[in-house]
């Protein structure tokens, strides 16, 4: 037999505190029988990823316009 709980709002402390606890416990061995299993939740909205869509697609047609991270992180740290 299998039990699902289900952790809503994580923002709260509690709930951080509980999900940090139970993640704990799954690394023991007295409680090897403990799985957690996130969910991950579609936490984009249909227009968020329609906008990322828009600009990878905007990406592949104009990659010469960009740089890789590195070079514009060092170009900040310069400053």
């Amino acid at each position: 037999m299998s039990y699902t709980i289900r952790i809503n709002n994580t923002n709260s402390n509690l709930a951080k505190n509980l999900l940090w606890y139970l993640k704990s416990l799954t690394e023991t061995s007295e409680y090897d029988f403990l799985q957690i299993i996130e969910e991950d939740e579609d936490i984009l909205s249909d227009e968020q990823k329609k906008e990322l869509d828009n600009r990878y697609k905007h990406f592949l047609n104009h990659y010469e316009e960009y740089q890789d991270w590195e070079t514009v992180k060092n170009q900040y740290i310069k400053k």
